[in-house]
């Protein structure tokens, strides 16, 4: 099972539990609440946050 600790920054991906596409931006590891998972939900302009344990489908990049 993929999760959202596992991304590298500028994946792009699927959330599982509603199907919804972001993009992974970074970590915010320095937050009182701990590490916090960035990421650019499509169609949105301000980034959010996402739970480390959401489970998501990596969205495949390929040639055609």
């Amino acid at each position: 099972m993929t999760r959202v600790r596992d991304l590298q920054p500028g994946q792009q991906f699927l959330l599982k539990r509603s199907g919804d596409r972001y993009e992974f931006i970074g970590h915010k590891r320095d937050t009182p609440g701990g590490t916090q998972y960035v990421v650019l939900r499509s169609g949105f302009a301000r980034p959010t946050t996402l739970h480390h344990s959401c489970h998501i489908i990596i969205k495949e990049t390929g040639n055609g």
